[in-house]
Parts: C-alpha cells; sequence; structure tokens
C-alpha cells in the first residue's frame, strides 16, 4: 500500500523569505496555490493508494478533504520532520508498505512524477529527490516507512543518504526538473513565472504582473 504524505504549513506563516517581494496575503496566496498544485498531483497519481496532509490549517485541511485525502491536525504547527513523523504513525496504522513524503512548494510536480518514483523506489530502501541546488531533498519513498526518520533542513540529502547507509539500506538519489523547483525566493517564483504551466502557482504570478501570457499562434 502506496501512502503520500503532504505536510503543509498555514499559508500565513509560509514563505517568509519571500517577503523582499510580497506581501503578507499575496504570500498566503502563493502558498495555497503551491499547495493547491502539490495536492492534485497527489489525487492524480494511479499508484497511490492513499494521501495523508498534515497541517494546522483548518482550511488546507477541508481542502484537503474535499479531495479525497486524509488528515491529520496539528494543533499548532510542529515543525517539518516532526509533521512528517506524525503522517507515518498514521499511515503505517493504514498499512502502508512505503511512504511518498512530498513538499508543499513544488508546484511543477506532476502525477506521472509520482507514479515514476513509485515505480523506481527499491525494494526496501529509499528514493530520494533533490532541490534544484542539489542539497536539500523534495521528495523522499521510505519503504518501509520507518527505514528512518526524515532529516528536513541543511544538507537533508546527505543526511537522509547517511541515514540510510547507517541502517544499510539502499538509498538511491533520482533527479527530476518537475520536482527539484521548490519556491523559496523571489528568484525561485521569476523562474516558474518565465514559463506558462497550467497550475494555480503561475495563474498567481499573472495576477501579481510576474508572468506574461503568450499570444497564442
Amino acid at each position: 500500500m502506496h501512502v503520500a504524505l503532504l505536510p503543509a504549513k498555514p499559508p500565513p506563516l509560509a514563505k517568509t523569505r519571500l517577503s523582499p517581494l510580497l506581501g503578507p496575503k499575496d504570500r498566503a496566496a502563493v502558498s495555497h496555490a503551491m499547495f493547491t498544485d502539490v495536492l492534485a498531483a497527489l489525487a492524480g497519481s494511479r499508484l497511490l493508494d492513499a494521501i495523508i496532509v498534515v497541517t494546522a490549517d483548518d482550511h488546507l485541511a477541508r481542502e484537503a478533504r474535499a479531495a479525497g485525502a486524509l488528515t491529520v491536525a496539528e494543533r499548532t504547527p510542529i515543525g517539518l520532520n516532526a509533521a512528517v513523523s506524525l503522517g507515518t504513525v498514521a499511515a503505517r496504522e493504514l498499512g502502508a508498505s512505503s511512504t511518498l513524503v512530498v513538499l508543499s512548494d513544488i508546484p511543477l510536480l506532476r502525477s506521472l512524477d509520482i507514479d515514476e518514483l513509485i515505480r523506481r523506489a527499491p525494494a526496501q530502501g529509499a528514493l530520494v529527490v533533490p532541490s534544484k541546488e542539489g542539497t536539500g531533498t523534495n521528495a523522499i519513498l521510505r519503504r518501509p516507512p520507518h527505514a528512518f526518520p526524515t532529516y528536513f533542513g541543511g544538507n537533508s540529502l546527505d543526511r537522509h543518504l547517511a541515514a540510510a547507509a547507517d541502517r544499510r539500506l539502499r538509498c538511491d538519489v533520482l533527479r527530476s526538473r518537475w520536482v527539484e523547483l521548490d519556491i523559496d525566493t523571489p528568484e525561485d517564483l521569476r523562474v516558474l513565472a518565465s514559463e506558462e504551466s497550467h497550475t494555480a502557482t503561475y495563474r498567481e504570478t499573472l495576477r501579481l504582473g510576474l508572468a506574461r501570457l503568450r499570444p497564442t499562434a
């Protein structure tokens, strides 16, 4: 049983590094759009059996349930790794054989990317997708779900590889242009705005004047 975990910070508290470009309301709108895009990609997967959203935000939780996901409530935001731990417990209670953790700020994620990760993951161990810088982790599939804890944060790719090695587990690394673009800085948002996509986040860049509709032929 393949279960996805989507931890999501309340939009008003998210993406403070976009502050030089966006005010609080626009930052929250972009954060919500990215969550919507990632959730839609998960919901469209053919190989996932369940989605668990871990959040302290009631609105995101309602949206998740409307999309068919299960939710785990944080009373207050407890941090990314603690949220993943909560979701992992819930996934194991469902009978998950693997968990795929994806971050809520990778709006170009596609359903077919998710299915590829599931197909390419080792039978025992992990598969990680680095961030664009090559040092972070934007997605990680663990099989079994409790193979090792997650270590999101600085240099998380190396931390995940080391955790797997310590347990003598295989850990494969897969690069993906669709999964690696996480939106943290104004430049990241401009990169996303530079290429039209069918995402809610791209539509937000249009609203904000960061992107322009290309004329059709």
